[in-house]
């Protein structure tokens, strides 16, 4: 058995450090720090003060953090008794407008705060000093806001640049119109766009060649995947929807034969060489447009180079069963062994007939020196020789879908996996079969199968 050659392309984007600056405060507002206040007279009580700053001025009730912050408030309070802002209490203790996010930096109080009945707060407009009050109480109210950002900055501290396409400059609250420059993304366009991990292996199998491709979109959501054709589209016959989902990755299994001299393929395949073909890839962005955002990926597979994925001791027949070793381990030059065996004593059958208890048993050839000796099946299966009929024996995970025929999960006893106990049988319209694993390195073992129901 040959070691699998994984071959990974990707690409790496560093993003530059940029900051911006706040502009001036909006008009009849005043500036402390990076925080703009507004005086409203209309006496109200504290919730309809805190609606009216949310519905008016997309703010809320005044926080205050320092010294400087309170004398600002205080001086636009001043010649008024009393005006609200933005304390409540909570669970107790008062916080800024019911944020815990907003830490308590600061405190003003005359005499104490704990007086619970009273949950709100306002600022005394001939000192400056904060007085608990009942919520339902009237009185003038103070607003904050940052102040906003200089055009196409954004973000709390007006740190975080947009990037539009043809330069248009965000204001932090419209989306951009025309989209976002190549590398971008995010109603804004403020967030990097990290580049796709396209993995792939090519594999030569008994009735002729395979491609497996995974892409890692990174959470990107991607309208479509697949292989684009002659007329520069992605074809039908290979597009999202033959994708599956694994751990994350899309995955596609793409079917290669030589036809009359001619190498044909389950998605648009060109040759490059006697030996040599290409795919390329797409993940498109944006529903029936091809765009600047799309990622084109070629994928070559030198057939001459591929890896196999099976061994040839010989068929497995149903009458005449004898060892056979076909599993693959990718990342390691670890043989796995794989055979038939007697349910009791796990040695090797031969010469089986329909319906004798038997095991599938994987195991480790004696003498491999290995760190990680454990490995865990997904995919088991039984198909035809020419691979027309298959039966799936668990799925992706290594979970049961046959315990009706006692296959059950490979599970590890004593070191060796094995399956269930179940009686050999024989796929409609064949005399024989081939039952296969995929196994995978695991550095434990029942983790990988813990979802699965146990079975006695």
């Amino acid at each position: 058995m040959q070691l699998l050659t994984l071959i990974t392309c990707f690409a790496c984007i560093i993003n530059a450090v940029q900051s911006g600056n706040y502009q001036e405060c909006p008009e009849d507002w005043t500036r402390a720090n990076e925080k703009c206040y507004k005086f409203l007279n209309e006496n109200v009580d504290r919730d309809e003060a805190n609606v009216a700053c949310k519905r008016r001025f997309s703010a809320t009730l005044a926080v205050i953090d320092n010294q400087e912050e309170n004398d600002v408030v205080g001086d636009l309070v001043r010649g008024h008794r009393y005006a609200w802002i933005g304390l409540h209490r909570r669970y107790g203790s008062f916080e800024w407008n019911e944020d815990y996010r907003l830490q308590v930096k600061y405190v003003n109080w005359r005499g104490s705060s704990r007086k619970y009945l009273k949950k709100c707060a306002r600022i005394r407009g001939n000192d400056g000093f904060w007085v608990p009050s009942y919520c339902s109480d009237d009185a003038p109210y103070v607003c904050w806001r940052k102040p906003d950002c200089e055009p196409g900055w954004m973000g709390d501290n007006c740190d975080s640049k947009c990037h539009c396409y043809l330069g248009f400059a965000c204001n932090g609250t419209d989306d951009c119109p025309y989209g976002c420059d190549l590398g971008w993304t995010g109603r804004q366009c403020d967030k990097r766009l990290e580049k796709p991990t396209v993995s792939f292996y090519c594999m030569k199998e008994r009735q002729g060649y395979s491609l497996v491709v995974s892409f890692d979109t990174k959470r990107i959501r991607f309208s479509d995947i697949g292989a684009v054709n002659a007329e520069g589209v992605i074809s039908a016959k290979c597009n999202k929807k033959n994708f599956v989902w694994v751990d994350g990755d899309s995955r596609l299994k793409v079917q290669i034969q030589n036809i009359s001299g001619v190498w044909e393929s389950d998605c648009p395949i060109e040759t490059i060489s006697k030996r040599v073909v290409k795919w390329t890839f797409r993940l498109q962005m944006k529903k029936d447009v091809v765009s600047f955002e799309d990622e084109d990926i070629p994928v070559h597979c030198d057939l001459s180079q591929a890896d196999a994925g099976y061994d040839d001791t010989g068929r497995v027949g149903v009458e005449d069963i004898r060892v056979r070793s076909l599993t693959y381990a990718a990342h390691t030059r670890v043989k796995v062994r794989t055979y038939l065996a007697n349910p009791n004593t796990l040695e090797p059958l031969t010469n089986v007939n329909l319906g004798v208890p038997v095991r599938l048993v994987a195991k480790l050839p004696e003498g491999n020196d290995v760190v990680n000796p454990l490995f865990y099946p997904r995919n088991c299966q039984a198909a035809s020789l020419d691979g027309k009929v298959t039966v799936r024996l668990t799925d992706d995970s290594g979970c049961s879908l046959r315990d009706d025929i006692g296959f059950r999960i490979m599970d590890n006893v004593s070191g060796v996996i094995q399956s269930g106990v179940f009686p050999l049988f024989q796929l409609p319209g064949y005399t024989e079969v081939v039952f296969s694993c995929t196994f995978v390195p695991s550095s434990t073992f029942r983790n990988e199968t813990q979802t699965c129901s146990r079975h006695g």
